[in-house]
């Protein structure tokens, strides 16, 4: 008698891939389930839509993860009905599929920090060398531990799959036919499994490109999922070179060189031989400070707020969205184009001429501050190959005092490390430092007083908390006499997952973060309403310091009012273009959507109805810089020689 659980070999695989579909389908749509303010406005029919048109992209998936169960079992042997055999075969199958279901469960808390799927985040996480990741781990797991019993709940149906496929023994009497048939239905499996990692018989296999076909790009999450995300969108993406425009003449059009930098508006008096301040803060979004929302019933930034009313102020947009995309725009004038950030992709040994290198030749000493562990996003190697001598971290610090248990030092007594160092800097000098208390697990130091306490969130309490820090380092700083001879720069790394205000939670918004100039006497104070982006930084800086050297950077000059505003990005594989008026995205070859953005701020309805015409010159502009992206990434020339 036959185990009543025990089927034939092609129900077994039929059975087994089936039911692991529709388990990877619900894994991913966890994602949805746990993140569903940041997708408004689906209606049951477009939920319904993503749901099943994501299942051509867990096909791929299905078939990367049990191929072990597909050779192990197709393969025309009869050895693989022995017990030892069939074991292992479950065993493997038990332990991949699980692996594939627990990267979906981790994205759903993963993707409230980069607002796409991951790529291969999770593995520069594990390769870094910080010695605070078992305790953020404990963090983790700490705070979001409900994600681990679903988890188990996940494998337990996968191994009750397997229990109940248990592969039958076959009564073989004309060996033969049986081989023959055994080939003929391995080659078919074989062929099925080719067209299921293809997505279907096109002429180019599915790539995370491909989901933009079926839905806007802020809704791209939903029809991929991370396994599909990590093997197709690796750190080792391989740029292609594009040729929207002959080389001979993309170079008078468009080229990423700027010669004789200087300034002519916004200005009163020349910075010449002034320090350079940057302050990069953690997560703080143009919706968490209130200069930018006076609908905010309650200000949780009220030194910031009045710092900015005292600056030229843009509204600014990060080129990335994840800490460690954020040195390279500013510091290079690089923007963040790829799946992966640039310090982990192939091409990370680039060359690269940062503000730093170019300071430093006209005399600038030059540092970088983060009171996180030595290595942390590659700020060390990155801030460094930007021309950055100094690194002052949590190695520097000598007191884990003021440890916050899970990134580095509280920004408070941080802060008033690096003013009480940088006053012993010969002058004039450059520096920049990075804060981190407004990250999860966003604790606050003990005996801190909360000063308004009906801040609702966590993270939001963080925010007022490096508000008030950012108060006492500024307090600190003007009491030395170089404070007077100095630009401030403050701006953000990214927006936070927390979205209070429904008008920042669209692909424009996720991304909008404050960018001011802050140096009395020097530069007017007020509110430009141009936008202004990362990659302006750099340049800008340069211009306003006086140094008339010629500089590389995909920005553009703030204080020159000839060269017209532009922002680029990519998200979830899209790129994104803006020209302050229209926001443009494209799959680098065609236009997908266009928004209004001063009648759509929102960007609710896609204007573009295949009117390229209309559009041409802005979807021109766009691809001058992304040729010029790709081929000079390609060729290492991204630098003046």
């Amino acid at each position: 008698m036959w185990n009543k659980n025990e089927v034939s070999l092609l129900k077994v695989i039929i059975y087994r891939l089936v039911i692991m579909l529709v388990l990877l389908a619900f894994s991913r749509w966890f994602l949805y389930i746990f993140n569903i303010s940041s997708f408004p406005g689906l209606s049951c029919k477009e939920l319904f839509k993503l749901f099943f048109v994501g299942f051509r992209f867990d096909t791929y998936t299905l078939i990367i993860f049990n191929l072990p169960l597909i050779v192990l079992y197709g393969i025309p042997l009869l050895a693989k009905y022995k017990s030892v055999y069939k074991k292992v075969v479950d065993i493997v199958f038990i332990v991949a599929n699980s692996i594939a279901i627990a990267l979906n469960l981790i994205d759903v808390i993963y993707y409230r920090y980069i607002d796409k799927r991951m790529t291969s985040e999770l593995f520069e996480f594990f390769k870094g060398t910080d010695d605070n990741q078992g305790q953020l781990l404990f963090n983790f797991f700490r705070d979001f531990w409900f994600m681990i019993v679903i988890f188990l709940v996940f494998m337990f149906l996968v191994i009750l799959l397997t229990r109940k496929t248990k592969l039958k023994t076959p009564h073989v009497q004309d060996k033969r036919r049986w081989y023959i048939l055994q080939s003929i239905s391995f080659i078919i499996i074989a062929g099925l499994s080719v067209i299921g990692m293809r997505g279907g018989l096109q002429l180019i296999p599915i790539r995370l490109i491909t989901a933009a076909n079926y839905t806007s790009t802020r809704n791209i999450p939903l029809v991929l999922n991370t396994p599909f995300t990590m093997c197709r969108g690796s750190s080792g993406e391989i740029l292609k070179k594009v040729h929207y425009f002959d080389e001979d003449v993309i170079d008078s059009l468009y080229i990423p060189i700027h010669k004789g930098i200087n300034s002519n508006r916004f200005v009163e008096a020349e910075a010449k031989n002034y320090n350079l301040v940057i302050i990069i803060l953690e997560s703080h979004g143009q919706e968490m400070i209130s200069y930018y929302n006076h609908e905010r019933e309650h200000s949780i930034t009220p030194f910031i707020d009045s710092l900015m009313t005292q600056s030229l102020t843009f509204d600014g947009m990060s080129n990335g969205h994840r800490s460690i995309e954020t040195l390279p725009s500013i510091f290079s004038g690089l923007p963040s184009l790829m799946s992966i950030d640039y310090p982990s992709s192939r091409y990370s040994a680039n060359h690269l001429d940062g503000i730093g290198s170019i300071l430093k030749r006209y005399g600038y000493q030059t540092s970088f501050f983060h009171g996180g562990s030595n290595g942390t996003m590659s700020f060390d190697y990155t801030s460094k190959g930007d021309g950055f001598d100094d690194y002052y971290g949590l190695n520097e610090y000598h007191n884990k005092d003021d440890y916050d248990g899970s990134w580095g030092i509280y920004d408070g007594p941080f802060l008033q490390y690096m003013a009480r160092t940088i006053n012993n800097f010969k002058k004039p000098f450059a520096t920049a430092v990075f804060t981190l208390s407004s990250h999860h697990p966003f604790s606050l130091p003990e005996g801190y007083v909360e000063p308004d306490p009906d801040i609702p969130t966590s993270f939001e309490k963080t925010v007022r908390y490096t508000d008030d820090a950012l108060r006492a380092f500024f307090k600190t700083l003007s009491q030395y006499e170089w404070f007077d001879s100095t630009v401030f720069v403050i701006t953000a790394d990214h927006v936070s997952s927390v979205h209070p205000c429904q008008s920042y939670r669209n692909s424009r918004g996720t991304y909008q973060v404050p960018i001011a100039f802050y140096a009395p006497g020097i530069i007017n104070p007020q509110r430009s309403e141009e936008i202004a982006q990362h990659i302006d930084i750099g340049v800008s800086v340069l211009s306003l310091l006086g140094i008339n050297d010629t500089v590389f950077s995909f920005g553009r000059n703030l204080f020159d009012s000839i060269q017209e505003p532009s922002y680029i990005g990519c998200n979830n594989s899209i790129y994104q273009f803006s020209d302050g008026k229209f926001f443009l995205q494209s799959d680098g070859t065609d236009i997908k959507a266009v928004y209004d953005i001063k009648a759509d701020p929102e960007l609710q309805h896609n204007i573009y109805k295949d009117d390229y015409e209309n559009y041409k010159e802005l979807d021109e502009r766009f691809k001058l810089r992304q040729q010029q992206y790709n081929n000079r990434m390609i060729n290492n020339k991204l630098y003046i020689k």
